[in-house]
């Protein structure tokens, strides 16, 4: 147990330089590209050593807020891809705001500052690269999965399993037993353990083990109910001397659905006509392969169970559904070559604009489903119509932390986290997040061969 504190803590110091290093590349990449552009400016009294200095501080902060939102400081938790691309992300974000910002200081826009901008990012993104695989390597020869116990009261604890198999160098699955197990004999398994993941289990067993972990100081998590998450803003009642919990639903504020109609109807136009050649090229892709309609259009579901007629650009062959309505599957025969490069950069989806523009989707919302998926799953989850509470949406809470194949019951809890605590600042946080998973393949996955539904058995 003294070996495992000492390596907790030298890995908190990695951590921390690690970020201090990626700090100093901010402050001194920013301050260097100040100087470069405004130098020449000198002799007019625009601008001195004390500029660069502050604006590299300024440019720190902003780094940071973007580094903080991509999660790009979490070594130790994601891949040496991952983190590099997240630093790009963050770097990339900071890097526009600055050009931007110079601008309007030096009041115009010339090539040099673009291509020392542009210089700049590639000796950014280099320099954190060879950082990231240095203090990876380091932090590695410190680091094991931690030992990791499941106590399931239900089916469906074998997908979590089977997710955490896969990130073997965070988890290390010892094992998974079933909640009626004597709690004497699972408070020992707990003991072996690092943590705890407690899966659907009954209201006794969950109340023990809790106690018990927190009493031995033990990570524990907990898979919650649909009910749960309704009920997730509380308050606490002091009416008298003993304290009640009282649940409900925070209203949201009286001006967030003027803004958010306001900011879907400027941001898709704006989209519209600044990626126009986007559309261009992806319709000629499109049509050049197979010379069939380069548009495809389903009817969905948006807020109120309202049937509207979705637009997308078709990534399948002409007669994917001959057979009947399913989601694509892992490997799907029915995906073009062209349709399989614009799912997997979300090209596919950029014709679902003029939805936003028309009022029928928003920029931000639970994933509209068609009726006859929606109908396949009302069956087992007679709760999954809590979903179009509000208006379907491009991204979501569910889209960015959930997968294509999600099951419909992870993806209603996702919903109902993002209806329950939507608004202005959380839509605008899930939009960043959105840019943060565009190349992760891993949130395109279909659902399993011969498979309809990302429910079905």
């Amino acid at each position: 147990m003294e070996a495992k504190q000492i390596n907790k803590r030298r890995k908190k110091w990695i951590r921390i330089f690690y970020i201090l290093a990626a700090l100093i590349l901010a402050f001194v990449s920013s301050a260097v590209w100040f100087y470069l552009n405004s130098r020449v400016r000198w002799p007019e009294g625009y601008i001195s050593y004390r500029g660069s200095c502050i604006t590299g501080i300024l440019y720190c902060i902003v780094y940071w807020f973007f580094a903080k939102m991509y999660q790009a400081h979490k070594i130790g938790v994601y891949r040496l891809t991952e983190l590099t691309y997240f630093q790009l992300l963050a770097y990339g974000a900071s890097d526009v705001i600055m050009l931007v910002i110079s601008v309007f200081w030096f009041r115009e826009i010339t090539l040099r500052q673009i291509w020392t901008g542009l210089i700049i990012l590639a000796a950014q993104i280099l320099v954190i690269t060879v950082f990231i695989y240095i203090y990876n390597k380091i932090w590695t020869s410190y680091d094991q999965p931690l030992k990791t116990l499941m106590v399931y009261g239900e089916e469906g604890y074998e997908s979590v399993v089977g997710k955490m198999k896969k990130l073997d160098y965070r988890y290390d699955v010892e094992e998974c037993v079933p909640d009626e197990t004597p709690l004497d004999e699972i408070e020992r398994k707990i003991d072996q353990c690092d943590r705890v993941y407690l899966y659907k289990v009954n209201d006794e067993v969950r109340k023990s083990l809790i106690l018990y972990c927190n009493a031995e100081a033990k990570d524990i998590y907990l898979s919650q109910g649909i009910t749960d998450l309704i009920t997730m803003g509380y308050d606490v009642s002091h009416a008298f001397d003993t304290p009640f919990i009282r649940t409900k639903r925070q209203p949201v504020k009286w001006y967030y659905p003027l803004v958010k109609r306001a900011f879907d109807i400027i941001c898709s136009a704006a989209a519209i006509i600044i990626l126009s050649p986007v559309y261009l090229i992806t319709a000629a892709a499109i049509k050049l392969y197979d010379r069939g309609p380069v548009l495809y259009s389903q009817v969905r579901l948006t807020e109120g169970h309202r049937e509207f007629r979705i637009y997308k650009f078709r990534s399948m062959i002409t007669d994917a559904e001959k057979q009947g309505a399913r989601l694509a599957s892992q490997n799907d025969s029915r995906i073009t070559p062209v349709g399989k490069i614009i799912r997997a950069t979300r090209l596919d989806e950029l014709p679902q604009l003029f939805n936003i523009l028309k009022g029928d989707m928003s920029i931000v919302g639970p994933r509209p489903e068609r009726p006859e998926i929606e109908a396949e799953y009302l069956k087992e989850l007679p709760e999954f119509g809590l979903r179009l509470q509000v208006r379907a949406g491009l991204t979501g809470y569910a889209q960015v932390f959930g997968k294509y194949n999600t099951t419909p019951e992870d993806k209603l809890k996702l919903d109902l986290l993002y209806i329950n605590q939507r608004s202005v600042l959380m839509d605008l946080k899930l939009i960043f997040y959105t840019v943060k998973i565009l190349f992760i393949p891993e949130s395109t996955e279909g659902v399993e061969e011969g498979k309809a539904t990302a429910g079905s058995k």
